[in-house]
């Protein structure tokens, strides 16, 4: 799916962010969700809703639009993995990432109890940070190599490329897809990146 802004999220003060394109100086909103979850991790959109993940709460929500105050669902996955750092929407289901077990999840809806399917990547990056979907292959982001991975499929056991980036960033956090370039965030500056493709060594931007 197109994006034609950028949300992102911000730990610190606990928001959702709204940044305009991809990237300019305008914020056009922000959220606080420090009553409802007070360690923010990852985001997305799904064309209608925001779906975000929590780390304190252990789970994934979804907040209606970009951004109403109203929270239209959340689900406990605490059961399955104490960390959610990443969330995605594929147009049926929620890949998410969890960082205590290191795993992938592909979880029914938005969001059923129903866990799909998951995939160990703890041998390939045992730090993983967001997630994504390009309506083929799984982005995703792991802060222990500083690196972005595309693993084929949600998910196989192949990877179908990496790109290293610690000369950029070495706090990788955040990453998506926008069916163009590969939308990434670093901690390290704590900046916005535009990244050609999936993924070529060429910085588009960064804000």
């Amino acid at each position: 799916m197109a994006l034609t802004d950028t949300p992102w999220i911000g730990n610190q003060a606990d928001k959702l962010y709204l940044q305009s394109g991809k990237f300019t100086s305008t914020l056009k909103t922000s959220q606080d969700v420090s009553g409802v979850e007070t360690n923010v991790q990852g985001i997305c959109w799904d064309g209608t809703n925001t779906p975000w993940a929590g780390y304190q709460d252990d789970k994934l929500y979804l907040q209606s639009g970009q951004f109403s105050s109203t929270l239209k669902d959340s689900e406990s996955v605490g059961g399955v993995d104490g960390a959610p750092r990443g969330i995605s929407w594929d147009g049926t289901n929620t890949p998410w990432s969890g960082n205590a077990a290191d795993k992938l999840y592909l979880q029914s809806g938005q969001f059923t109890s129903t866990l799909k399917t998951s995939q160990d990547m703890n041998s390939i990056d045992n730090d993983i940070r967001d997630i994504s979907w390009d309506g083929t292959n799984t982005p995703w982001g792991g802060n222990q190599a500083d690196k972005l991975y595309l693993q084929s499929g949600q998910f196989t056991s192949t990877m179908k490329t990496s790109e290293s980036m610690f000369d950029i960033d070495n706090v990788v956090r955040g990453v998506t897809w926008d069916g163009t370039d590969t939308p990434w965030s670093g901690g390290s500056a704590n900046k916005l990146y535009l990244q050609s493709g999936q993924f070529t060594s060429t910085l588009k931007t960064g804000c």
